[in-house]
């Protein structure tokens, strides 16, 4: 395994230490993901870098979103000689990740990787060229990485990292978590090309789009979700602290929509109630979007929410059927979710649902039931995964002696789904996700093609899938009921969204 006997080779002894940051995502390299993922700068550097400048560090980053291949990233390692070299890490870069780590090593920079999946894997990115994770939240962490690594100082035991030392990781204490989220300054926007984001935001839909992380981690405990980095603490930033960098991004840059990335947004009512009057107040006229539980989106908040500019909402409805939320232990009800997308339907706020398929106990007839709850409502979005066990969730612990390796058949960056043992195939999880595009597309012809013949299509399609598609594809014409015998594969890629990771990660 590589590893080093100092953090970053040689003493520099530089008074100020450089620091650049990397944001991995390479968009045209992603072609499957790239019509579910809406860009914004990465929000958790963006505020990593602001906050280690105040701390005396000269900082740069390479933002590799729009680009062609790691070029920049190589003349900007070669031209600044950064001290350290800190990486955002996600699941499906981490092909990409390792290149950059190669690149900052070879530049004799320090490689430290932070995010979800590093802090979930740590093992991975170490034994895969990196100097040191980064377990928790960033700031403090990495501004005493760069110092240590500017004075050629050893960062073993750092607080908040892991290294390896002669083939053993040495893990540094625990950080506490920063409990003050409004001493974070607001995000170096200088950092990236903003405007190009804008002008691609501007072009697209006519607006002038942007994000804002108001709180930091969830304090619900679904078991399909991992909190690698913030667990299941909870911390929000004022109100008036939020209204500061929502003017800040309508005064300087004109963004007219803000989407909230907040894992769970206005979880306490009354701080929601003053964000909701201080944005009225302010005059800015922003309209936004936000990522809600069924069980908080109170009917009677709606009002106050599309006066604030409520145009759309991400729910995680997950199932429509009752046993499936308590498996996954989500701690809603079906009626909370009939009575929010009823409500929101007749506000005229656009939905946008995730669903799940796949999770341990799930039957044929749940998924009719998901199924049937999704045409009863017809959002406007939607996504439907296939259910993926992920490290550090009780869901992962529930399956991890039924994994059966990796599926090479995607075709998404890094794209490698963990498999386990699940109730059907994975092909017929593939054509139930098929059924509810059928369904979607359904429901926006109507209006345009009459209801005799969209139903009568919809007959069709639903017998086709009684008595063909389900029983090929489970082998089970002329056999006993389906579904009693386990089969391998379930699975999916991680699909990037709102709320499914932690969203202000270094």
């Amino acid at each position: 395994m590589p590893e080093r006997a100092a953090a970053s080779g040689s003493p520099r002894g530089r008074a100020r230490p450089r620091v650049l940051l990397v944001d991995p995502y390479l968009a045209r390299a992603d072609p499957m993901e790239r019509k579910f993922v809406e860009l914004y700068p990465s929000l958790g550097l963006l505020t990593l870098g602001a906050y280690l400048r105040d701390a005396g560090s000269e900082v740069g980053m390479v933002d590799l979103t729009f680009a062609r291949d790691l070029g920049p990233l190589r003349t900007s390692v070669r031209a600044n000689r950064p001290d350290v070299v800190g990486v955002h890490t996600k699941t499906l870069m981490f092909p990409r990740a390792l290149e950059v780590a190669r690149a900052a090593r070879a530049a004799g920079a320090l490689a430290i990787a932070g995010g979800p999946d590093a802090a979930t894997r740590p093992e991975a990115y170490l034994a895969g060229g990196f100097d040191a994770v980064a377990t928790g939240e960033g700031e403090e962490t990495l501004t005493e990485v760069a110092r240590k690594a500017a004075a050629g100082e050893d960062v073993a035991g750092v607080p908040g990292t892991l290294v390896l030392r002669e083939g053993v990781i040495v893990r540094g204490p625990r950080r506490p978590f920063l409990r003050d989220l409004d001493r974070l300054p607001l995000p170096a926007w200088d950092l990236v090309d903003m405007e190009e984001y804008l002008a691609r935001w501007e072009a697209r839909t006519g607006e002038r789009r942007s994000a804002v992380l108001t709180s930091r981690g969830c304090p619900f405990d679904c078991s399909w979700c991992s909190k690698p980095t913030f667990g299941r603490t909870f911390r929000q930033q004022s109100p008036e602290r939020v209204l500061a960098e929502l003017r800040a991004l309508h005064d300087r840059f004109g963004v007219d929509y803000v989407r909230f990335c907040d894992d769970v947004f206005g979880i306490q009512r009354s701080w929601l109630e003053t964000l909701l009057d201080g944005m009225i107040g302010a005059g800015l006229e922003l309209k936004f979007e936000c990522l809600a539980r069924v069980d908080l989106l109170k009917p009677d908040l709606l009002e106050r929410l599309k006066a604030a500019g409520l145009a759309r909402v991400y729910v995680g409805v997950e199932s429509g059927s009752q046993k499936m939320l308590d498996l996954m232990n989500r701690g809603t009800k079906l009626g909370q979710i009939e009575r929010t997308a009823e409500s929101l339907r007749r506000a005229g706020v656009r939905q946008f649902w995730f669903l799940m398929l796949g999770y341990p106990g799930e039957t044929l007839e749940d998924i009719e039931a998901t199924l049937a709850l999704f045409r009863r409502f017809s959002p406007e979005e939607y996504s439907v995964s296939i259910a993926v066990p992920l490290p550090g969730t009780r869901f992962y612990d529930a399956v991890k002696d039924r994994l059966s390796g990796r599926s090479s058949s995607t075709r998404r960056e890094g794209g490698r789904a963990l498999l386990f043992e699940a109730a059907y195939p994975q092909r017929l999880y593939r054509w139930q996700q098929a059924r509810f595009e059928i369904e979607a597309i359904l429901a926006r012809a109507r209006g345009r093609i009459s209801d005799a013949v969209l139903r009568e299509v919809g007959r069709v399609v639903d017998r086709f899938h009684e008595e063909i598609a389900t029983p090929l594809l489970l082998g089970t014409r002329g056999s006993a009921a389906p579904g009693k015998a386990p089969h391998a594969a379930a699975g999916g890629t991680v699909r990037p969204g709102p709320g499914r990771t932690d969203s202000a990660l270094p």
